[in-house]
């Protein structure tokens, strides 16, 4: 975090102290949660995705449908063992798989929080789905 090079743009910024180019510092911030049904039937199957809108974004696209939590930054800061604990919460709904909304700048977190999830008997299977906006 301290020379950011996380997603293609490699900013090079201190996370920790600043904010990249995506706007995002050295913790998680995410926008939403929900069990998302009948979109993407491929994806979303009969039960709904497990889906974790992340905030901030490092595409900074014009007309995103997520305008309010990537460019804006809408959301709320979470700790690693918490996205652990949403990613397990989704499982208990019994989505289909856990769909990442815009994570790339947050994959360093996400990876510590799915080997949490595994540890707490998370099911890791190739069923997980990630949708890149």
């Amino acid at each position: 975090m301290d020379k950011c090079t996380i997603c293609p743009h490699k900013c090079m910024v201190d996370r920790t102290k600043n904010f990249g180019r995506c706007k995002a510092g050295d913790k998680i911030e995410i926008g939403g949660i929900s069990l998302h049904k009948f979109e993407e039937p491929c994806i979303s199957g009969k039960n709904g995705s497990g889906t974790i809108f992340f905030s901030k974004c490092n595409l900074n696209c014009v007309f995103c449908q997520n305008y309010e939590i990537s460019n804006l930054g809408n959301g709320r800061k979470i700790e690693v063992e918490e996205l652990a604990d949403i990613m397990l919460k989704e499982q208990e709904n019994k989505a289909e798989n856990i769909n990442l909304v815009s994570p790339t700048i947050y994959a360093d977190k996400i990876i510590e929080a799915i080997k949490i999830a595994k540890q707490k008997r998370f099911k890791y299977t190739n069923n997980i789905q990630y949708k890149w906006i």
